[in-house]
């Protein structure tokens, strides 16, 4: 998911102005031409301090322009190669290294980046014409073959994408490249070196916003031949790995990531000199140590940090297109049967929950796909808090409660506190009559264990890669989709899905809203809360905003700092 994004700044922007001397007349008009010439400098010198740019009356920058981002909610990044469909942390930093053709604005408009497009009026083909002064960060061109070289890289069985054969379903030949019986991707043609032509199966109204996603940023072949396929995002720290604004110049795991300017990237450039990007997993700890002078700015501030952060100048908060949401493993008891899942479901007071734990930071979720997205159904009451009803469904399948085999509930401890985690515990053990334990695990490790389908029970966090209910549904619930973390496999919703993809408009819409009905009821996901996101960002940190996404820095030229 879980996005994206220039002259250098000297520490001292005045620049000194040249005195002109010239022969006069002796005496006190040339002691007066002396103390004026002198006067001069003394001003010019004077402007390396100012606290107006020259010129353009904006505030000083002549603070130094490191940035010290703090990556709040991991240990680490995981994988740099982003056909490995990178968590939002992990995006975090993929976002600041690589680009594409296209990317989203503040309001999540496809917008032109790499490249401009042409669509055919049939919607099936689309004609990318790439900027000819695109570079990889060691200066290589990239090309229409960068493309096709990167595409057909990441559906190939051996790179073992947990996304490219769902993203790139709608191009025609992935089928064939996924399987393994072909290497080259035929829906894809470079038209000349610096045009791309790219043909669909079908017209898909999300085609432009599913390539903002990272997995389509071109990679650098020669770099990736060079280091191997399985070393190269470790080991080429500081080479043309990506076209973003940014270099990746060291990584010390676990500790912080170190970021210089890309000095060949194609638009305007970051006035940042440095960013520095430190990885925090506690959201409490990150606050403290922003308090404490140690970052730039502060995100995913916790709903009870919040109660201080209110008050602190800069705080915001977003409401963001994301679900906080349970899966179950389908393939093996007790959550083969869907009236366990139910009862799950039906236990669980999401009211309780989001006033009393989440101190009302984010809302009761009936529904996967969240308020602002294309298909929300703002009057569906999905599975309401029953325990009665919740009990009475266990026990139709285990009328003798002990029977229940053994439960587990995993979490991601960034993402779940303690606290929210105790409190689902508490509601399905009181109401249900059976014990759950907890299992706390570090992000980086619990995303693996997930993508490795290891998880009895866990949570999981979609947001938004493009405004579309196919992100949510088709990408993550179908049957064969590898985001399909618990395997839940239902015939009834795959047809509708499959069927919403051949129609248009409001009649595709309401296909989703059925095929989201199918899999509420059914517990294919369950739901619990739609989440927002709480930052600090000062008013001596500029171009850094919130958006429905998260965080959000455009293409980084307008991120820099000043005084207080």
């Amino acid at each position: 998911m879980h996005h994206r994004m220039l002259s250098q700044m000297s520490l001292s922007p005045g620049a000194h102005n040249q005195v002109a001397s010239r022969r006069g007349r002796q005496g006190v008009g040339t002691l007066l031409l002396l103390l004026c010439a002198l006067l001069l400098i003394l001003v010019a010198c004077s402007n390396g301090n100012s606290s107006k740019s020259p010129g353009n009356g904006t505030p000083s920058q002549s603070v130094a322009q490191v940035l010290k981002f703090p990556n709040v909610g991991t240990e680490d990044a995981a994988s740099l190669d982003p056909a490995q469909g990178p968590d939002e942390n992990t995006g975090q930093v993929i976002s600041m290294i690589f680009s594409g053709l296209v990317a989203l604005d503040a309001n999540l408009n496809v917008v032109p980046d790499q490249a401009t497009w042409q669509a055919s009026d049939d919607g099936k083909t689309y004609t990318f014409k790439i900027r000819d002064d695109v570079r990889f960060s060691d200066g290589t061109p990239v090309t229409a073959q960068s493309y096709i070289y990167t595409w057909t890289r990441a559906l190939l069985p051996e790179i073992a994408s947990p996304i490219a054969s769902t993203f790139e379903d709608q191009i025609i030949g992935s089928d064939e490249v996924a399987s393994g019986k072909t290497k080259t991707l035929s829906g894809l043609k470079a038209l000349d070196d610096h045009t791309l032509q790219v043909s669909l199966k079908t017209a898909s109204p999300y085609f432009l916003s599913a390539l903002t996603n990272s997995l389509f940023a071109p990679l650098n072949q020669k770099v990736i031949e060079k280091y191997g396929e399985k070393s190269w995002p470790q080991k080429a720290l500081g080479e043309g790995i990506g076209a973003g604004p940014f270099i990746a110049q060291s990584w010390d795991h676990n500790v912080k990531m170190v970021f210089v300017p890309n000095k060949y990237y194609y638009g305007k450039k970051t006035r940042l000199q440095q960013v520095e990007m430190y990885f925090v997993n506690d959201a409490s700890t990150a606050f403290k140590a922003y308090r404490a002078g140690q970052y730039s700015f502060i995100w995913k501030v916790s709903p009870q940090d919040q109660i201080t952060a209110r008050g602190i100048s800069g705080f915001r908060s977003q409401s963001r297109l994301q679900t906080d949401l349970l899966f179950f493993d389908n393939t093996k008891p007790p959550f083969d049967r869907s009236e366990v899942r139910q009862a799950f479901a039906y236990a669980i007071d999401k009211t309780k929950l989001v006033n009393n734990v989440l101190k009302n930071a984010a809302l009761a979720a009936p529904t996967i796909i969240p308020p602002g997205m294309p298909s929300y159904q703002p009057d569906y009451a999905g599975i309401p808090f029953d325990p009665n009803k919740a009990k009475s469904l266990i026990q139709s399948v285990y009328p003798d409660i002990t029977k229940v085999p053994t439960i587990t509930f995993s979490y991601p401890n960034s993402q779940v506190s303690s606290a929210e985690a105790a409190a689902l515990q508490n509601m399905w053990q009181s109401a249900l009559g059976i014990q759950v334990k907890l299992r706390s695990v570090e992000v980086t490790a619990y995303n693996d264990e997930t993508a490795k389908k290891q998880i009895q029970f866990g949570f999981t966090q979609w947001g938004a890669d493009f405004p579309d209910p196919y992100d949510w549904l088709y990408l993550n619930l179908l049957s064969s989709a590898a985001n399909n973390n618990g395997q839940w496999k239902n015939t009834e919703f795959d047809a509708t899905v499959q069927t919403a993809e051949t129609k248009t408009g409001d009649e595709r819409i309401s296909l989703y809203n059925k095929a989201e009905q199918i899999a509420i009821t059914d517990v294919g996901w369950l739901p619990l809360d739609h989440a927002s996101l709480a930052a600090i960002i000062p008013p001596t940190l500029h171009g850094v905003a919130l958006n429905a996404n998260g965080l959000y820095f455009g293409n980084w030229s307008d991120v820099y700092l000043t005084q207080k």
